[in-house]
């Protein structure tokens, strides 16, 4: 790995962290925010920076990009520290400045040797496939090198008569290894295989640390020891698939949308974050589109609901604004450049629509696959030999399940609204991907076998994140017994009452 690479990676992860520090309310002294910050800027600043280098390709100065890359973090830079006002506190945070009991240290013990073996699983898988598997080196890792060989005719690309390549795709990954190639002077093997890893450790610390921030350090390790105990999770992540990079942001867009109710006087920056954060994913995979269209949608319907029709127009508003400059890259791309997409193609001459429409077999069969695969996805890819069959693995959706029955739902109300719109997000995706196959004009069996087994994946850490936040926060020890809910409130007043009776108190 070459030091002009690191110096892109460095530009990339100071950017989008002055970005967070600019619109994410922190409260004062509250230092285990610093690690969530880090892992959130670091993929919205990669991000970000695929569309400099897009906007580069698109002006023919792509010689310019270092130079706009620099300003960009160093205008950023100015911003978050001369304008930033630190948020009000509003609580403590598990992380904060204590030392760590045994339970924490047990926990992190373990998931130090999780992450240390999935690392190595990496390096190995490396040495053995350093080009990735199939959609790596057919589509993402082949784009990028189209871009980066193409000059200045690399429009031309899209047009070529390679259906199977996908090339309707969106940008954010093959011209994330463009510019690392770009910055490192060669087209090193290297580079798309270390924005894999990349993607895997932010997606992995951005829920350690989003959980940590919400309830405590043993909450946030138990539920990134889940996530890395999914053997799928590894597999994409070394296979160098887009999946993994589009879980990043669709996780980074939940987290935030937890965050306004936390913190209502800076509520509309965490808003925008969660519109960068939507329109990155719509920037990375198709699938985001859709997504971006859900987030907005439960946005506007939650708040209006809650707050009324105003407060819906100005939170959706400042949601809109963040998601919009990416969005134009992603309307330009797709109006411009892109070939229509295979499955649009295939609606549009399809004849059978309306009789798929009222073929209850094809519901369930869908129907069948969803329950199937959502027992089974975490364990890894469907053998086409054997077919879709249930495969309970030690990892799978019942164990967030199991989890939040053991440890009872929180009722803070803080995180009520929160949940909702997380759990309303993951099943109105879900219920798009149920009708996509069920207009689909390709092989159904096949397609389901080979697609939705990933697409849950690319659900799965926010699935985890949502269980957590829905579930009472894990007791720092196990020596202690859990204190009942009915106890702190009593304690609290009868705290808050006593200097009321000692003022009520005669002098003299």
């Amino acid at each position: 790995m070459t030091p002009l690479f690191g110096v892109s990676l460095l530009l990339s992860l100071a950017t989008g962290f002055f970005v967070i520090r600019l619109l994410l309310p922190e409260p004062a002294g509250e230092r285990g925010s610093l690690p969530f910050q880090l892992f959130l800027g670091a993929g919205i600043g990669i991000g970000l920076s695929s569309c400099v280098y897009f906007l580069c390709m698109a002006a023919g100065i792509t010689g310019l990009a270092p130079l706009l890359d620099g300003a960009l973090c160093l205008f950023s830079g100015a911003l978050a520290f001369y304008i930033r006002r630190p948020a009000k506190r509003t609580g403590g945070n598990a992380l904060a400045g204590r030392t760590k009991n045994g339970f924490e240290k047990l926990l992190l013990t373990i998931f130090s040797v999780e992450l240390a073996a999935s690392c190595g699983a990496f390096f190995f898988a490396f040495l053995k496939e350093p080009h990735g598997r199939w959609d790596a080196w057919l589509i993402w890792n082949m784009h990028a090198r189209f871009l980066a060989r193409s000059g200045e005719a690399w429009r031309e690309v899209f047009s070529l008569p390679m259906d199977w390549s996908h090339w309707d795709y969106p940008l954010l990954l093959p011209l994330s290894i463009v510019r690392g190639w770009k910055y490192a002077g060669a087209e090193g093997i290297y580079i798309p295989a270390a924005l894999a890893f990349i993607f895997f450790l932010l997606t992995a610390g951005l829920l350690l640390f989003a959980v940590s921030r919400r309830q405590n350090l043993a909450g946030g390790l138990l539920a990134a020891m889940l996530l890395l105990a999914t053997p799928f999770f590894i597999l994409m992540g070394i296979s160098q698939f887009a999946d993994i990079h589009f879980s990043f942001f669709v996780l980074a867009t939940i987290v935030l949308l937890f965050l306004p109710e936390h913190f209502p006087e800076k509520g509309f920056g965490t808003l925008i974050l969660a519109g960068i954060a939507a329109g990155l994913a719509a920037w990375t995979k198709n699938e985001g589109l859709l997504f971006f269209l859900i987030a907005a949608l439960v946005l506007a319907t939650a708040t209006a609901f809650k707050r009324g029709g105003k407060a819906a127009a100005v939170r959706s508003g400042w949601f809109l604004a963040g998601a919009l400059p990416i969005l134009l890259f992603v309307i330009y791309f797709k109006m411009q450049l892109a070939p229509p997409n295979d499955l649009a193609r295939g609606f549009a001459a399809d004849a059978s629509g309306w009789s798929k429409l009222t073929d209850l077999g094809r519901y369930g069969t869908i129907a069948k696959a969803f329950f199937i695969t959502g027992l089974n996805f975490t364990q890894g890819p469907v053998d086409l030999r054997i077919g879709m069959k249930l495969n309970f693995g030690a990892v799978n959706i019942l164990l967030p399940v199991a989890w939040l029955w053991f440890m009872g739902v929180n009722r803070d109300p803080k995180n009520r609204i929160g949940v909702i719109c997380a759990a309303a997000i993951l099943l109105l995706m879900l219920s798009g991907y149920f009708a996509v196959y069920l207009l689909s004009p390709l092989p159904l069996d096949y397609q389901i076998a080979t697609s939705l087994n990933r697409l849950y994946l690319q659900l799965w850490p926010s699935i985890v994140f949502l269980f957590f936040m829905m579930a009472n926060q894990p007791e720092n020890d196990w020596r202690y017994p859990r204190k009942s809910p009915a106890a702190a409130p009593q304690r609290t007043a009868s705290k808050s009452s006593s200097p009321r009776r000692k003022q009520s108190l005669p002098k003299g």
